[in-house]
Formats: structure tokens, sequence, C-alpha cells
């Protein structure tokens, strides 16, 4: 019995294997019998969601699929074997109890066949290709023209614009030449996760052709774009349900010049240390027509009571909402704390920044002015 049970998982092993199938060699010896994880490279946005490949778990392989991401254990020579079906790119990653922190290498795609890979601490963390195939080498060449844009941008800091705009037109061109390049696509992506929305991102997804349009990753993406599009700057605030029948609408908004919405967790330590600010704010601008409003996203029993408890030891006596129905991530593509979210008095998002107070007051002062 097990003789067949052994033979049955080998046939479907090798079936698994002889379809739009990856095979990465690990061999990571300065890592020997620790852990590493594999997956999308540090990002925002819900981008880690747009990712669409299967790995074959094992007692060393793990795939933990609501990250998109594998652990493997290793050995002496690790082995993962996955499906795919247009090439992605992925970092190892690896965590350090010392400093209760990680390090992740620079990015680069797996597509179907084979890759050898040596991961090594040279700075901390980082690898060499032994066999390089061909979306690593078109990777290896955009990254080259690309560095003079790069060099400019600052990852999740705030960045002018046009320097974004700049590398967009570069992009644009490099598409309308390389219009199947998954390369090009990800380049998008990666620059939404790491500086933020811009309507130029809309302009190059359309160049792409039909084979990359199809793509889960590429639909997926679009979706977030178009979200995105229509609740940042200059977009309208969406309605949002909440628990019993409550919720924020255009309306809401109307009775007041500004309102302040804060989207916060009791998980996030930033949002806590926040919120006596934002009392002193809301002390200082309510009487000249502002509004706040809060969004808590919890929904369980425990993490509720926190919750309030936290608001009540800071006085906070704005309206409070819970997000039982996860309305305000699908709505406007929140994906981090705090979040805060400028509204006029037609309803129109006039400001929306991740972590930003000082520049949402700046916002409050030249309206208020």
């Amino acid at each position: 019995m097990k003789t067949l049970l052994n033979i049955l998982l080998f046939v479907s092993y090798n079936l698994f294997f002889s379809q739009n199938n990856f095979k990465i060699t690990l061999k990571a010896p300065d890592f020997e019998k620790d852990s590493l994880f594999i997956g999308p490279p540090l990002s925002s946005g819900n981008t880690n969601k747009i990712y669409s490949y299967e790995v074959i778990s094992d007692k060393n392989i793990s795939f933990m699929k609501d990250f998109n991401s594998i652990k493997a254990k290793i050995n002496t020579e690790t082995i993962i074997i996955g499906k795919i079906e247009y090439p992605q790119p992925l970092s190892i990653s690896y965590y350090d109890p010392k400093i209760n922190g990680g390090y992740e290498t620079k990015p680069f795609f797996i597509e179907k066949g084979n890759l050898d890979i040596t991961v090594n601490k040279n700075n901390n963390i980082g690898f060499l290709l032994n066999t390089e195939n061909k979306t690593n080498k078109e990777y290896n060449l955009l990254q080259e023209k690309l560095k003079k844009y790069n060099d400019i941008l600052k990852p999740f800091q705030e960045n002018d614009s046009k320097n974004i705009e700049n590398k967009q037109i570069f992009l644009q061109n490099y598409i309308k030449n390389n219009p199947n390049s998954f390369v090009a696509f990800w380049e998008i992506v990666s620059d939404f996760s790491r500086f933020g929305f811009n309507k130029s991102y809309l302009n190059s997804l359309k160049l792409f052709s039909k084979n990359v349009k199809k793509s889960f990753s590429y639909i997926e993406f679009s979706k977030i774009m178009n979200t995105e599009n229509s609740t940042n700057v200059g977009g309208n605030f969406p309605e949002i349900q909440f628990e019993n029948n409550s919720k924020i609408s255009k309306s809401d908004f109307s009775k007041y010049n500004l309102t302040l919405i804060d989207y916060w967790s009791t998980t996030c330590k930033p949002c806590i240390q926040d919120l006596p600010k934002l009392v002193e704010m809301y002390q200082k601008y309510r009487e000249k027509g502002i509004n706040f409003i809060s969004v808590t996203d919890e929904n369980q029993k425990d993490r509720i009571l926190l919750a309030k408890n936290i608001l009540t030891k800071n006085q906070v006596t704005w309206s409070n909402y819970f997000d039982l129905r996860k309305e305000f991530p699908k709505k406007l593509n929140a994906a981090g704390y705090p979040l805060q979210i400028l509204v006029d008095g037609n309803g129109k998002i006039i400001a929306r920044k991740l972590g930003e107070l000082e520049q949402i007051e700046n916002e409050i002062k030249k309206y208020v002015k």
C-alpha cells in the first residue's frame, strides 16, 4: 500500500511539473537548518494580492496562499516546484531574531523553467543567479536604463509627481516597442507600491498587448488602479456601510466645510500615538467647520472593546465606526494605517495621506485661510 502511494505521489508530482511549471534549486549554506521566505517584494497598496502561482508543499516547503509566499526550510539543496503562467517578481527574505526584524534581497523573476539560486549573507542577505532566464536578463537591462529615474525617487516617501511621470513616459515608449513585456508591467506595479498612485500609470497600462491584459495580475491591478483613481485626490469619497445600517455618505460631508476621516487599527502603534495629536487638532479646528470621523478596522469583540477603551482614554468625542464588512479597504484600496483622508463639503477628496498627519494639518490650514 505504501509503495502504491509513493508511485501515485511520484506520478502526480511529475504531472504537475510537466505543465507551466518552474523549479527553483536553492542553495543557501549560510542559512542551513534555518528558514527563508520567498514571495512578493516589500510592498504596499495590496499589490501582494495580484500574484498568481502555485507551489507543491512538502516537509520542507510550505506555501502561504494568503500572502503568496513560500517558507523554505534550508537543507544542503532545497528544491521548490511550482506552476506559473507568466513571469512574476519575487524576493528572498530572512527573519533575524537578534534584531526582531528581517532582511530582503532585491527582486528576481520566476517563470516557466529552471532557476538555480545561491543565497548568501552578503549585505545581510543576497543572492546569485547561477542560471539566468530570459525575463531576468530583460529586468537587469531595463533597471540600467531606469537608474537615472529611480535614483531621484524615494520609496515610501512623498515624491514630486513630475519625477514619477517622467519615468512613466520612458516606460510608455518602452512598452510601445515591447507590448508583451511583463517586466515593464511589474515595474509599474512596483512604482505604485513604492511611490503611491499617479494617473500616468493608467496611460502606461493601456499600451500592453492582449496577452498581458488577459493575465490575472493585470486584471486585478487594473481594478486597484481604477479604485485609486476614483478615490484619490480629486475623486469622490464613496458611500461606506457599517454595522446596524450606519454609514458614511455624501450628506455627512455637506454639514461641514471639511471632514477628516482617520482609518486606524488597535494593532497600529503609530495610529494610537497620533490620537492625542488628532484630539488637539479637533479642538483647534472644530469651531471652523472641520469635522472628524474615525473608522476602526476591527471586527472581533475583544479588539472592538480594546478600541473603545483606547478612544475613551484619549477623549475622542467624534463619531467612530467599526468596519465589520471590510468595505473601507474594498472601496478605497486602503492597505495600511494610519490613513487620513480629507473630504470637502461636496464629498470631494482633497487630500489622502498615509501616516503624514502634519501634511494633513497643512491642508486644513490652507483651506481655513
